[in-house]
This record gives structure tokens, sequence and C-alpha cells, in this order.
């Protein structure tokens, strides 16, 4: 560890001595081949080859900024039965009543607690479920939905345990809470057609270890810009329904008559 820690330092000399040339200073090869050096030797140190580097980098790149291939993307319950799966097409009635408690409809059953914003300054997080609906649409993914719809996949214990458990349901409720604490500050991303790269890592951060992990981040940039305009039309008419397709990958609005 500290032959690595040194070989970072140097490596970081390196990279400010070689950023801080010139144009004045064109034609200069050492500070280059410095900076070359030094950042095989911090790979050596660490372990790592600049092959798997450049893969890892290239994966993340694409992953952000490239549209993903609809046919290449996950698909994480095609191979349950129908009652263990995320619906293909849902709709999902949400309603508030003056007490200011909301409530969830499937087929006109009541699913779910009923929920109010747990909060001292009303800011609509009664709401939620919303997110966890624009993940089942868009990412083929909700253990929260799955549980609220008894549609785990106890067919196979391992899946059940490990992706449809109550560790799962928690992270995503988590991840759900956290993005909803950075979205106040940004407007509920009204008006915003991206987001920002360091809250895609932490949601990358939040799911390691589960299946949605392999979803691109530009598909959960997706689900959430998606998940936060319903969440925005849902609020302004005080409920309404929320249409998913997970073919087309969408999570739309419709006020109730």
């Amino acid at each position: 560890t500290s032959n690595l820690d040194v070989s970072v330092l140097r490596l970081g000399q390196a990279a400010s001595t070689l950023l801080g040339l010139t144009i004045s200073d064109r034609g200069q090869i050492s500070p280059l081949v410095e900076f070359a050096s030094e950042y095989v030797a911090a790979l050596q140190q660490s372990g790592l080859t600049f092959a798997e580097v450049a893969r890892f980098n290239i994966a993340k790149t694409r992953g952000r900024f490239l549209k993903p291939d609809t046919e290449k993307l996950p698909r994480f319950d095609d191979i349950f039965s129908d009652d263990e799966q995320i619906p293909t097409n849902f709709e999902i009635t949400v309603t508030q009543r003056k007490s200011g408690k909301t409530y969830l409809q499937w087929h006109g059953v009541f699913i779910g607690d009923p929920l109010t914003d747990n909060i001292r300054d009303k800011d609509g997080y009664r709401y939620h479920d919303v997110f966890h609906l624009a993940h089942a649409a868009v990412l083929h993914w909700s253990p929260v939905f799955r549980a609220l719809i008894k549609h785990k996949r106890k067919s196979d214990p391992s899946v059940d345990e490990a992706q449809d458990g109550g560790r799962a349901i928690v992270v995503e409720e988590g991840l759900t809470a956290w993005i909803f604490s950075q979205a106040k500050t940004l407007g509920f991303f009204e008006n915003r057609s991206a987001i920002s790269f360091d809250i895609l890592k932490t949601v990358q951060q939040f799911v390691a270890g589960y299946e949605v992990e392999e979803c691109p981040l530009s598909l959960w940039e997706e689900a959430i810009l998606q998940g936060y305009e319903a969440f925005r039309q849902v609020q302004s008419h005080n409920g309404g329904v929320l249409i998913g397709d997970r073919e087309a990958r969408t999570l739309s609005f419709r006020p109730t008559k």
C-alpha cells in the first residue's frame, strides 16, 4: 500500500507538470515520457493492467453517454411465470384523501400502505411510489413494486432472497430517498434533460451487487427523469393514473376522471 501511495503521488506530480506546459513549451517530450512512465508504475503497483482500465472506462463512458441498444438491455424476469414477473403493462391509480394520506390501487384493489410526507415541511414524498413504478417500467427492476403486487420470484429461492428480499427493498427505498433529497434542491429536475454524473455514479454504488447494476447509467437517467416528470404531474393533480409500459420502457401520467 505504501508503494502504491508513493506511485500515485509521483503520478500526480508528473500530471501537474504536464498540465502546466504552455504553448512556448511545445516540442518538450520529457514531461510526457515521465507521465507515461509514472502511470505505468502506478498501474503495476495497483495490480491493474492498462487494458482493464481502458475497458472499464470505455464501458462507463458508453453506459453514461450513448443511447442503449434496447435489444441488449437486461430483462430480469423473462424466464419466470407471469405471476412472478413485473407486468408488461400496468396502470396504478394514486389518490389522496382529505386526511392527506395517499393510496395506490391496482385493478381496483388497494396495495401497500397509505402514505404521508413524514416530514415537518411538506414536500410531496407521500407520492414517492411513483419512482418505484418508474424503476419497474424503465429498468425492469423494483423489489418494492414486486412486494406491493406480490410478484416476487419465489420459484427460485436464491433470486427471491438475493434480489427480491428485504435488503433489496431497503436498498431501493434508501436510493429513492437519497435521490429525492438531491432533487428537492434542483426543482425536482423540472426543465432538465440530464442528471449529473455524480448523482448517477452514486446510484451505481447504491445498487452494486444487485441485478440492476447491469443497467447502463443512461437508462438510470431515463428512469429518474421519467419518474420525476410523473411525480410533478401527480403532485399538481393531487393524484392520477400512472401507466407503465415495460416494452417501451416508459412511465406516463393520466389525470383521473
